[in-house]
């Protein structure tokens, strides 16, 4: 269990790099090639900040949740079966393989070092949240399987066990089984295949993937951790998961069909589409805003009180779902409005409250709970995490209210009356208003950066004794 500590070392340095990529990314769009005067783009173009940004959130959440995955299975059996830990440091070595191969593949390949079969293989595959190379996809994909064996042999002695806990055990192994099952979907095209039939699989990787069984992950552990807290019933995260599968088995695939607007698809699937996506939320909202209710009232018991970031990191997720997910998701999603809007700024507000908002939190949230749960002895200095908290969540509201929103707003008025041809065009979104409404965002990004760097000083200071109180 403890040799999960470096994945969430890992995942601390990947969110500072991520966000630093974030950083360039936003800026490219305001002075072009450059940064602030430096020619950035001669070795760091836009293609590589953005690839890298985020093809990094995936890889720092995923660590993430599969580091929890390997800290919790074992506490919940009260076994650590033989040769777990090395196991789970066979598995860190292939993801820092993964991570650091695909990213030098990925520059490679848009910097045109690489031929068009390599590029395939070991480079760029100019898909959206499946950028990598082939040959890393299928070693990714190996490696999920292998957490798997490494978790269900953990769990496997709770498992036979007949207590209340069992159902939701249950749904934690079938959602860890979906997670690495279903991201074969991103293997289901090649080199030649129509790109139609392309987007139509990767969207099984992004819809099913990412914002289906992730959801049902997600749900299932902030479940099990709020039941071993009190702080909710297990009758209720178990009717809570339950509700949650059912709305994603019986609406996920249907849901996913909101996204293929170019490839064909017809009004009324997209309008099934659209609902049945909007409906996938429901479950963890409602399980945080319960928990939120249950923490003010057991907010006495000390015990409780050594979780309260972990926790406050777990309601994020509840609002950041009701808003990114829910209310920004479903802004774009009936087919008029996907027909305008998707492609325009109005996709990253739901893509930066939705990822970061609901899968980051979340992700921050379960390292919070597994370094407090590794050494419950030790009082933490709670100034940094507490700036880190409110700094990322104010940060990420304003980068959103105040800048990507208005400008996703202005685009769909533009492509309604011209075209989305010229909602996107740089003669539109260069012109003084645009320009300084896009520069408006420096504000919420540099407050989510600073939060970010507090968050990295407070997890390594764990280690070096400066988030410590003596």
């Amino acid at each position: 269990m403890k040799a999960t500590l470096k994945y969430f070392w890992l995942v601390t340095a990947l969110i500072i790099v991520q966000i630093i990529m974030g950083v360039i990314t936003a800026h490219f769009g305001v002075e072009g090639n450059g940064f602030y005067g430096i020619p950035l783009a001669d070795f760091l173009p836009y293609s590589v900040s953005r690839t890298w940004h985020i093809q990094l959130a995936i890889f720092w959440i995923a660590t993430s949740w599969l580091a929890t995955g390997l800290f919790i299975a074992p506490a919940v059996s009260g076994n650590e079966p033989k040769f777990q830990k090395p196991g789970v440091d066979i598995l860190f070595g292939a993801l820092l393989v993964i991570v650091l191969g695909s990213l030098a593949g990925q520059w490679m390949g848009i910097m045109q070092k690489l031929g068009l079969a390599q590029n395939f293989w070991f480079g760029h595959q100019g898909y959206e949240y499946v950028n990598l190379g082939r040959f890393w996809q299928i070693f990714l994909f190996l490696g999920l399987f292998i957490w798997l064996f490494l978790m269900g042999r953990a769990l496997l002695p709770a498992l036979k066990e007949r207590n209340e806990n069992r159902h939701l055990l249950l749904m934690f192994l079938i959602a860890s089984i979906a997670i690495a099952a279903f991201y074969g979907a991103g293997l289901m095209w090649g080199q030649q295949t129509h790109l139609a039939v392309a987007e139509y699989w990767r969207w099984w990787v992004v819809h099913l993937w990412v914002e289906g069984f992730f959801e049902v992950f997600a749900t299932v552990a902030i479940a099990f951790l709020f039941v071993r807290m009190q702080l909710i019933k297990s009758s209720i995260a178990t009717s809570s998961v339950l509700f949650s599968t059912i709305i994603f088995l019986s609406g996920g695939i249907l849901g996913t069909f909101h996204h293929l607007y170019f490839t064909g698809t017809p009004t009324a699937v997209l309008a099934l589409g659209a609902t049945f996506s909007a409906l996938e939320v429901a479950p963890l909202v409602f399980m945080g805003f319960e928990a939120y209710h249950n923490l003010k009232l057991s907010r006495v018991s000390t015990w409780v009180n050594a979780y309260k970031w972990p926790i406050y990191f777990f309601i994020a997720v509840a609002f950041w779902n009701l808003l990114g997910a829910g209310i920004f998701g479903f802004l774009i999603n009936p087919p008029i409005a996907l027909y305008y809007m998707q492609g325009l700024n109005t996709t990253p507000v739901h893509g930066h409250t939705a990822m970061f908002g609901v899968y980051g939190m979340l992700g921050i949230g379960l390292m919070l709970f597994v370094l407090r749960d590794m050494d419950l002895k030790v009082d933490w200095k709670e100034r940094p995490i507490k700036i880190a908290f409110w700094s990322m969540n104010i940060g990420l509201l304003l980068m959103v209210l105040i800048s990507v929103l208005p400008v996703g707003l202005a685009q769909t008025v533009a492509s309604v009356k011209h075209g989305l041809w010229y909602a996107r065009s740089a003669e539109f979104l260069g012109t003084p208003t645009m320009q300084n409404i896009r520069w408006l965002r420096a504000i919420g990004d540099t407050i989510f950066a600073v939060g970010a760097l507090y968050l990295g000083y407070f997890i390594f200071g764990l280690k070096g004794g400066w988030s410590i109180k003596k």
